[in-house]
């Protein structure tokens, strides 16, 4: 019974997404055309890769269980990556060549991108989408990425220019303008 569980423990919750991006999407089709624009841009591809993760869980239950003789996946990786590069290379868990960090540098990092997550949500509320995007990606490229300035400037500049001309042109999407933004304007326009 256990066993069984665990078979399905995985698709349980992609069955529960998959439910609710339903509804949303069912909920959605009642409203004006442009009211349920943004529900069927992210619930019609969230609904997609819902069944296909059931898929994916589907075929992995039917896979006959790997045998003690046979190598896993991981050992078939590094094998193959060892011939390619012509040393030893080992792999983690999760297939990437990532060094093992001890659990502080671990919650370290965690934090460090906890903080850049909140301080895109609070640049967003704050300054608005076109002032906290080109912060956030210049800060993040040069900071954790380690690139150049001039790189971290260029890729920063040219993905807000490009965010900008698809939904501000191109769809027609107005984003939050911030409040501190929308306040400085509205003082600037007296």
């Amino acid at each position: 019974m256990k066993s069984l569980l665990g078979k399905y423990s995985n698709s349980s919750m992609t069955l529960v997404m998959l439910g609710i991006f339903v509804v949303m999407v069912a909920i959605a089709s009642r409203y004006p055309a442009e009211a349920r624009f943004m529900p069927f841009v992210v619930g019609i591809p969230a609904i997609l890769l819902c069944l296909l993760q059931l898929a994916l869980d589907a075929r992995a239950r039917h896979r006959p269980p790997a045998s003690a003789d046979s190598p896993s996946d991981l050992e078939r990786a590094q094998a193959t990556a060892s011939q390619i590069v012509g040393h030893q290379v080992e792999l983690g868990a999760s297939g990437t060549t990532e060094p093992q960090l001890s659990p502080a540098e671990t919650v370290h990092r965690e934090l460090v991108l906890w903080g850049y997550f909140l301080g895109f949500i609070a640049g967003i509320v704050l300054f608005g989408f076109w002032v906290a995007i080109p912060l956030f990606l210049v800060s993040f490229l040069r900071f954790q990425a380690k690139v150049g300035w001039r790189t971290a400037l260029l890729l920063g500049v040219g993905a807000s220019v490009a965010l900008f001309l698809v939904f501000e042109r191109g769809l027609k999407v107005q984003v939050h303008s911030g409040f501190v933004t929308s306040f400085v304007l509205d003082h600037l326009s007296r």
